[in-house]
């Protein structure tokens, strides 16, 4: 068996394919002994560190309801959109866990718009700290700690390599992002409001073709592009021992998609990957872990 760690990027309803990305490295031998995770990397880390198997988690994302999980709660933030019903199935499914009840190291990671800076949870309850690193800002309603207003971690960390390599100083790092390669970005398809969301289609056909409209996919195109690039940034600097990229990129984060057909992606894409991981045992890749400073990116903070 060897040993890694992993970073679970955000990606959305693409965050399914962490489950196959799981399942097969665990049956090439690889032993899981740590987990960072952000947005959809949070759900799919939290319950794999808190035991849950690929099995398990398998069948919750066969039983979830897109039509429910997008619900608002009446004391939500301000937002277009909410998560009401996944947070209840997340609820249900943890119940009152906390960090402490994990089987392995786990991080979240989230945004405090206020000051500007990565916030970590590795202490506290795991809803709460899922709440903040899943609140896309502006779409999902954000988590308000204390003076803190925590959104999506991958604002600023869309794969959280530094976090996984804190949490596991000595294991080689694989990093699985859900975002498109750069080549690949001219054909990604474009952020739209999804069917299921409780709006009439036609009024959102009316919306769309109203200058406003206009100015807000321009806005979400351009977001798209920014969020790409910071994460292609940040996997060239903070050098990940492995990437692992499964072939989502026909899915933007907000589509109603096909659960199996995502998991076969992330195990296809740790098939495609082996050489590559074969390569992380390598002398210079454990020599690069072993003259590495590990430092954390951001405050750590209880949930």
């Amino acid at each position: 068996m060897i040993n890694i760690s992993l970073a679970l990027g955000g990606g959305g309803t693409k965050g399914f394919a962490h489950i196959g990305v799981i399942r097969q490295l665990e049956r090439e031998g690889y032993h899981v002994q740590a987990v960072a995770g952000t947005s959809a990397g949070s759900i799919i880390g939290s319950l794999y560190a808190t035991g849950t198997t690929t099995a398990q988690m398998e069948t919750f994302s066969r039983s979830l309801k897109f039509s429910e999980i997008f619900d608002r709660s009446q004391d939500d933030a301000p937002s277009l959109m909410g998560l009401g019903g996944l947070h209840k199935m997340l609820e249900d499914k943890l119940r009152e866990k906390t960090f402490s009840d994990t089987k392995i190291p786990f991080a979240a990671t989230a945004v405090d718009t206020n000051s500007a800076s990565e916030i970590i949870f590795n202490k506290g309850k795991l809803t709460t700290a899922i709440r903040a690193s899943t609140a896309v800002p502006g779409i999902f309603p954000a988590e308000i700690i204390d003076d803190m207003n925590l959104v999506d971690g991958g604002i600023m960390d869309p794969v959280p390599v530094t976090v996984a390599r804190w949490l596991c100083p000595n294991c080689p790092v694989i990093a699985v992002s859900l975002l498109p390669e750069m080549k690949n970005w001219p054909e990604i398809p474009r952020l739209t409001v999804p069917p299921y969301v409780p709006i009439p289609h036609f009024l959102i056909e009316q919306f769309n073709q109203l200058r406003y409209g206009k100015a807000a996919q321009v806005f979400l195109d351009s977001m798209e592009i920014m969020t790409n690039m910071i994460a292609d940034l940040k996997l060239r600097l903070d050098k990940p021992d492995a990437i692992l990229r499964p072939a989502v990129d026909h899915y933007t984060m907000f589509d109603k998609v096909d659960v199996d057909e995502l998991i076969q992606l992330g195990e296809q894409a740790v098939i495609e990957s082996k050489p590559a991981l074969d390569n992380m045992m390598s002398v210079s890749k454990k020599m690069n872990r072993w003259l590495r400073i590990n430092k954390l990116p951001g405050r750590l903070i209880e949930a």
